[in-house]
Formats: C-alpha cells, sequence, structure tokens
C-alpha cells in the first residue's frame, strides 16, 4: 500500500486533553475513485496531551492502515510533532493520500473502508477510525 501523509501542527503549554492519543475524521475527498487514476484523501484530526507522537527514526511507525480488503495493518512513519521531551499537549491534521488503489482480481467495482489508529511514543494506542465506504472502479 502507498501512502502520502501530509500534516500540520500545533502546540500548548497546558495538556487539555489525554495523554493518549485521540484521532477523528475530518473528511475522505471521494466515495468513489477509478483505480490507479485518482488519488484517495483522507483527512484526520489528532491530539495528544504530552506531545509524543512521532517518531526520530523512520523505521519506527505512528500511523497504522489497514484497507478491509486485508487482513494486516501497514505502518507508516510520522516525525516527531514535537520535539522529544517536551511534554506539551499538540493537536493538528493529517492528509493521508493513497495514490494506488486498485481492484483485486476480475470484478468490476470493489468497496472496501479502512481502520486507521495512531501509536505514541509511549506506545500508546489511540481510538480506531473507520472510514466511510469507498468504491474503487476498474480502470
Amino acid at each position: 500500500m502507498n501512502l502520502v501523509v501530509l500534516g500540520c501542527h500545533t502546540i500548548s503549554d497546558e495538556p487539555p486533553f489525554s495523554t493518549t492519543p485521540e484521532i477523528k475524521l475530518n473528511g475522505i475527498s471521494n466515495d468513489t475513485i477509478r483505480e490507479f487514476d485518482d488519488i484517495l484523501t483522507l483527512s484526520i484530526h489528532y491530539q495528544d496531551g504530552d506531545g509524543d507522537l512521532g517518531f526520530e527514526e523512520p523505521d519506527q511507525y505512528a500511523v497504522f492502515i489497514r484497507d478491509a480488503r486485508l487482513t494486516n495493518y501497514d505502518g507508516f512513519y510520522i516525525g516527531p510533532v514535537a520535539p522529544p521531551g517536551a511534554e506539551i499537549a499538540v493537536q493538528g491534521n493529517l492528509k493521508l493520500e493513497f495514490p494506488s488503489l486498485f481492484v483485486f482480481g476480475n470484478r468490476f467495482n470493489e468497496r472496501t473502508r479502512f481502520y486507521i489508529y495512531m501509536k505514541d511514543r509511549n506506545g500508546n494506542k489511540s481510538n480506531e477510525l473507520i472510514s466511510p465506504d469507498v468504491i474503487i472502479l476498474k480502470k
């Protein structure tokens, strides 16, 4: 699965929310896409009371996504959203882009959805989002 992660964030001094990450779905670019041609974009909002989201090492993953048609989650790297050790509340938005979705097999279209969660440097796992259904049309 290919994915492009784009983000922005804000930092505040007081932890107005939990130190366990929380995420919510802001929106989805389209509920129907043409395989290989269209890019599906999911926009999510995150918040974390101690700012320990993201990793310095690119082989450590903070975002986990599973296509409902598959069994396993794929992990994706996000750099630290606050300086490591800062322990400050952070919140922001991520755009998750899926540039190469395709239909499995010989069908003309396929329906799927995505399961998404985040994990911070302390191992705290966020709630899991489930995207709305997406229809992928065969090219």
